[in-house]
Order: structure tokens, then C-alpha cells, then sequence
């Protein structure tokens, strides 16, 4: 119990002091794989490469590297605007979220998967993987 509250007042400290968290990147790997909602998943078909573990870099305007991680399992998401049966696969895509320290907004910057070309990231801090 005393670690657990030590803990959240570390955590607010942090908080509290200012300490800058980054942005949050939603990837959005529209795959359309057959899954059911919320099921861990990762990149498929032409988008294997969009896996947990792959190395990923955000990259400014002038393409200089600002952070560099290894992607997260994703979500399976909704995909389409259609009314499946609960239960059901359906076609899906694969969503994970990127915790990048130090990005203050996305406006401006890049994705890059392994060696895949540069994908822009949106001013809502969504990047479009298709």
C-alpha cells in the first residue's frame, strides 16, 4: 500500500513539475484483415513490416530524426462504416499508439517504418499506414 501511494506521488510530482510527456501517435494499419474487434494484433498482407518490435523513427520537416522506438502490439479497430454481427471477424485495422517523448505537436513531422517511405502524421496525431 505504501509503495502503491509513493507511486502516484512520484507520478503527480512529475506531472506537477512540468516534466514534458510527448504526444500520443495513433498508426493506423488499414490491412482489412478479418478480425474480431479489440484482438491484439499486427500488420498483414503487404503490411507485415508494420509488426511489434519493427524500429520506427519520427522524423521534423527538414528530415532529421526527433525520436526513435520499436512499434507496440496494435488493436484491431473498425474499418468500416458497416453494422457486423457482434461476434463476428470482420475486416479490420490494426492501430497502435505511440508514446513519443519530447514531440510537443505532430504538425509537420513523419513516420518511417524500417525502411519504408516517410508517411506524414496529421495535426490529430493519426498516421495513415495503406
Amino acid at each position: 500500500m505504501r509503495a502503491a501511494i509513493l507511486a502516484a506521488v512520484l507520478l503527480l510530482g512529475g506531472c506537477a513539475a512540468g516534466e514534458d510527456t510527448g504526444v500520443a501517435v495513433r498508426v493506423l494499419v488499414m490491412d482489412g484483415n478479418l478480425r474480431q474487434l479489440g484482438d491484439p494484433c499486427n500488420g498483414a498482407g503487404p503490411f507485415r513490416y508494420a509488426h511489434a518490435d519493427a524500429g520506427y523513427v519520427i522524423e521534423d520537416r527538414a528530415g532529421a530524426e526527433v525520436f526513435r522506438g520499436e512499434l507496440p502490439n496494435g488493436t484491431a479497430e473498425k474499418m468500416m462504416d458497416v453494422d457486423f454481427r457482434d461476434g463476428l471477424r470482420q475486416p479490420t485495422m490494426c492501430v497502435m499508439t505511440l508514446h513519443v517523448a519530447g514531440l510537443r505537436k505532430p504538425d509537420g513531422h513523419r513516420l518511417v517504418i524500417d525502411d519504408q517511405d516517410a508517411v506524414p502524421i496529421e495535426s490529430n496525431g493519426e498516421v495513415t499506414v495503406s
